[in-house]
């Protein structure tokens, strides 16, 4: 192709508009809207250059005080032009604070939503919960990194079509979003961000926003807050009823895609909650007990085109599709709800007296059933683009999860050199009475931890996936990591180049979430002794309980009886 007025092929655009910069994507250049911009209705918005700018120092890289301070503090290293932030407002709803200039809000949706906005409070620099002028960009950020784990809220272009997005919402997205960048540091973010939601009125948004803060603060290591913020979440989920069939349909005022969104947040404060059970960090499962009416959520891909669902199916439906005579499609939002209703079984099992071994037998079966009825369409985490179905990924990371529950406390593999004979796959108690052999136990154990492996295998950004799939990967490490030291020490390739992989996905992963660098260091530990020593590590360098930081369910160490 030949540029007009030239004899020289034109080469890739020297012009990059901020968007694409961000996402890596190829520009144009077109101005005064890229190509990329026009096709997905983004605004477009270019930063002059700077000759010999090389992006911001590394120090402002991690406290970055103002926008002006991301561009006017060049130092080597990171990026070719600037990066002028103050500018990027494609996603700013509207302006939070005086000083901010008019282009620094979105322009795509009505301005009746700011008189209501700031019903929720002006947001300024004494606030409790401060917003900067300039961060809109983090809310794109969201969707990029975060949203696709956990789709709770309206794909963005809808976020404020029925009910505008209140400041405080928003804000727990910038705070999860800056973890993703080093544009902008969550400690900024941090000091007021659950306090200013905690003072709220109790809404969807305000039940949201905590399921949202669970999650992430989990993830930072902050257990007792985020065991909190659930508590809170729920509370105000069960005092709305949105627990109830009908509530989805009622409180959307006839929105088909904020119902699906109110269904939605329901069954993810359903699944945050049985994970978080799991790991130690809730006592009693609430939203187990009551009864599973609120319709199932419909497929990814309806969803985030803003389409209008079909009408929902129940769990009632999904339970009977194996003995149904016509196959009837159901989304992956189903079959991971399903994967934690399994995980519940498994944990409720932990408190049994009688009956275990029938308990074990039937959820067992259920395990392997899960996998065999899947359609094919749900079988393959790839799509043809490259792209992972994230939530299917889920669900068999949840699924594998329970298999590993169920079987590692009755396997013969807690009495190898890598796990002390006190330290248990569960909450409390003994070593479960097996309803196999213990050999049986031991190999579906390690079967289901070779699955967290593959998962992990995915040549997929890590950080994108939900932050649980590390506590995921400490179970399979830890039961890959007994079944080598069971052999005094030997570790096969095959064994060592999983372990090396999941080791790899937790470095990556700690670049983004703290809880994955104090887990990578204990595995690590746990992995030289076993390749290096091949005889029982002390308590003192196996500390399994440290490895979460705090008592957790994957690995509790008893005390003395």
């Amino acid at each position: 192709m030949m540029v007009p007025g030239s004899a020289k092929p034109a080469g890739p655009s020297l012009l990059a508009c901020l968007l694409c910069r961000h996402k890596h994507l190829k520009c144009d250049g077109k101005t005064p809207v890229c190509g990329r911009c026009q096709v997905t209705g983004s605004e477009c918005q270019y930063t002059k250059s700077r000759r010999g700018y090389k992006g911001p120092s590394k120090k402002r890289r991690a406290e970055p005080h103002t926008p002006d301070q991301l561009t006017t503090d060049p130092a080597p290293g990171m990026i070719d032009l600037p990066v002028d932030w103050s500018a990027y407002g494609s996603y700013q709803y509207a302006p939070f604070i005086a000083q901010c200039s008019p282009h620094d809000g979105v322009h795509e949706f009505p301005d009746h939503d700011a008189p209501t906005r700031a019903m929720n409070g002006p947001m300024t620099p004494d606030s409790s919960s401060s917003s900067f002028c300039g961060d809109g960009y983090l809310l794109d950020i969201y969707y990029t990194y975060f949203h696709a784990a956990h789709p709770i809220l309206p794909p963005l272009r809808f976020l404020s079509r029925a009910v505008p997005c209140p400041i405080f919402l928003e804000q727990v997205m910038k705070f999860i979003a800056a973890h993703f960048t080093p544009a902008a540091s969550p400690e900024k973010y941090r000091p007021g961000v659950v306090a200013h939601v905690r003072e709220q009125m109790t809404s969807i948004e305000k039940v949201q926003a905590m399921l949202l803060l669970a999650i992430v603060l989990h993830s930072r290591n902050e257990r007792d807050e985020a065991k909190d913020c659930l508590n809170i979440a729920i509370d105000a989920a069960l005092e709305l009823g949105l627990n109830l069939a009908s509530f989805a349909d009622r409180a959307s005022n006839g929105d088909p895609l904020r119902a699906e969104s109110l269904r939605r947040t329901w069954w993810e404060l359903f699944a945050i909650e049985g994970l978080l059970t799991a790991l130690g960090l809730q006592q009693v499962y609430r939203t187990n007990l009551v009864a599973p009416e609120v319709p199932l959520p419909c497929e990814e891909r309806i969803y985030q085109d803003g389409l209008t669902p079909p009408p929902p199916s129940t769990i009632a439906q999904f339970d009977g599709r194996v003995f149904a005579d016509d196959e009837r499609d159901f989304s992956s939002y189903a079959y991971r709800i399903e994967a934690v209703r399994i995980l519940a079984r498994v944990v409720a099992t932990q408190d049994m007296v009688e009956g275990q071994q029938d308990h074990v037998e039937a959820i067992d079966a259920r395990i392997a059933s899960w996998f065999h009825h899947l359609p094919e369409s749900k079988s393959e985490l790839m799509r043809p683009d490259g792209s992972v179905d994230e939530i299917m990924f889920q669900a068999t990371m949840i699924v594998n999860g329970a298999s590993i529950y169920l079987n590692f406390p009755r396997s013969d593999l807690l009495s190898s050199p890598a796990v002390a004979s006190q330290v248990i796959c569960g909450h409390h108690g003994p070593i479960s009475v097996p309803a196999f052999s213990h050999h049986a136990h031991a190999m579906k154990a390690v079967k289901a931890a070779s699955g967290l492996s593959t998962l992990a295998a995915l040549r997929l950004p890590v950080e994108r996936h939900t932050p649980f799939f590390i506590c995921a990967l400490t179970l399979s490490s830890i039961v890959q990591l007994a079944a080598c030291s069971a052999k005094a020490g030997q570790m096969p390739d095959p064994s060592r180049d999983r372990i090396g992989l999941t080791i790899g996905v937790f470095k990556s992963l700690a670049r983004t979430w703290a809880i994955s660098q104090s887990i990578m260091r204990q595995i690590k530990a746990v992995a030289r002794d076993v390749m290096e020593i091949g005889v029982r590590p002390s308590m003192d360098t196996l500390d399994l309980t440290s490895i979460l930081d705090v008592n957790d369910r994957f690995w509790l160490q008893d005390g003395p009886s």
